[in-house]
């Protein structure tokens, strides 16, 4: 049975642990992993090239919520949905 929290969540499409999503940072299209979440923000972990490419020194970086796309949703998240 789903909590009254991950229910807010799924409406408004917020990611959870383990979920892909897609972000634009510095005109670059961004894939990574979703490793903790936030009141309003994730965050996210990215390839090493993408660090790179962004010019931040870890792999690791924030997303507010409005800001990013679920491309693929964990499967911890799909089996609870069932």
């Amino acid at each position: 049975m789903e909590t009254s929290n991950e229910y807010v969540m799924k409406q408004k499409g917020i990611a959870e642990c383990g979920d892909k999503v897609r972000f634009v940072r510095n005109g670059r299209i961004i894939v990574g992993e979703v490793s903790i979440v936030r009141n309003e923000s994730v965050i996210v972990n990215v390839s090493k090239n993408d660090a790179i490419k962004l010019n931040i020194e870890t792999p690791i970086t924030v997303v507010a919520h409005k800001n990013y796309q679920i491309i693929d949703q964990s499967p911890s998240f799909l089996s609870r949905v069932k």
